[in-house]
């Protein structure tokens, strides 16, 4: 049936007695799906070279309905980067070849679209191809929202690439999935990862304190931030800076993990590493309030529940669970922190504040 025969009323039999009638015409049909301005369709007599096109298709090309549409404007619509690909369309149909193709077009006013055409061959008498029919699909929207996903994607990767030593993503239970970053940067070997076992690239005096840091953040699904020593693939261990934070699902519950390694330059936590003499005269530091972050990660290291701190510092519950939220806005006074920093310390752990690095723990 010729395309435009679809946009003629067609004859609506007796409607059913007391009822409306349950019949529509094809033409009722092809303005709905058309309607939406995403899709049109055609027709051609693959011999003669003539094509029959519907408004819809009209109206993604930006042509005028009243407009002669010969297969040859079709093809010199498509965007001259895409040419040389998807020029041969009508070619294909009309050796018998059915189509599915994306390109760009560009439009009389200078445009572009991204389409999806699909088209089918049917045979002649003398069983040689004789008539085609399509759809084209106006996918503009699709390309554009992947090309601004691909943007970010990119971006991310830039930035990652430019910050940080090692990308990593873990299950909700914690153990590493995507982890090819470390493993060149430790040169551990895929199944050396699994589970627990990347500890064995931590130096052996921060893998204690490591691994209750991360079991902590694990289980309380909180931000991860604290710094150790790796054997990296060269075997040096260099300091770094591991972070990560969980990816939720809509009912709160964790999907992944998503971390980076960072490397720590100069000084580091524990000492001085560079090829000078540091000034070995240190800043008194006793008397410094706590972050959030150096709580969580020392409750975490000795083994303390919110409760048990509490009870030690002579605190309530709540102080504890202000101290370790960052983005509370009630901040305990400086005595109430400084009972709990003793209690922490009492407990078995050491608070740094190194200037080159950010506030940390680590065992005593």
């Amino acid at each position: 049936m010729p395309t435009r025969s679809l946009m003629r009323v067609q004859a609506d039999p007796a409607p059913p007695r007391g009822g409306a009638s349950r019949f529509f015409s094809s033409r009722n049909f092809l303005k709905i799906i058309e309607d939406t301005g995403e899709v049109g369709f055609w027709s051609a007599d693959l011999r003669s070279g003539t094509l029959d096109a519907t408004p819809g298709l009209y109206r993604i090309l930006g042509l005028e309905p009243s407009a002669e549409l010969p297969i040859g404007l079709l093809i010199d619509m498509i965007h001259p980067e895409d040419r040389a690909v998807h020029g041969d369309q009508f070619a294909m149909l009309m050796a018998g070849q059915p189509i599915n193709r994306e390109f760009r077009v560009v439009r009389p006013d200078r445009t572009q679209r991204w389409l999806q055409h699909r088209g089918e061959v049917a045979l002649g008498a003398d069983e040689r191809p004789s008539y085609g029919m399509g759809v084209i699909f106006d996918v503009t929207a699709r390309h554009d929202s992947m090309q601004a996903v691909m943007q970010r994607h990119d971006r991310l990767n830039a930035l990652v690439t430019v910050t940080a030593a090692a990308f990593w993503t873990t299950t909700p239970q914690g153990e590493l999935s995507e982890c090819s970053q470390w493993m060149i940067l430790t040169g551990q070997s895929y199944a050396q990862t699994r589970g627990y076992d990347w500890l064995e690239a931590v130096h052996p005096e921060d893998r204690a304190r490591t691994q209750a840091a991360w079991t902590t953040a694990v289980q309380h699904a909180s931000a991860y931030n604290t710094e150790y020593r790796i054997l990296c693939a060269d075997g040096i261990y260099r300091w770094f800076n591991s972070r990560a934070a969980p990816v939720l699902n809509k009912d709160g519950s964790v999907r992944e993990w998503v971390g980076i390694c960072l490397n720590v330059p100069g000084q580091s936590r524990y000492g001085y590493q560079g090829l000078t003499v540091p000034d070995t005269t240190e800043p008194d530091t006793s008397d410094r309030p706590l972050t959030a972050a150096q709580v969580r990660a020392a409750r975490g290291m000795v083994g303390l529940s919110k409760e048990e701190l509490a009870k030690m510092a002579g605190v309530s519950i709540s102080t504890i669970v202000r101290l370790e939220d960052a983005n509370s806005p009630v901040r305990p006074r400086h005595d109430t922190v400084m009972a709990v920093r003793r209690a922490l310390e009492q407990a078995g752990v050491t608070f740094t504040f190194d200037v080159s690095a950010k506030p940390g723990v680590r065992e005593a």
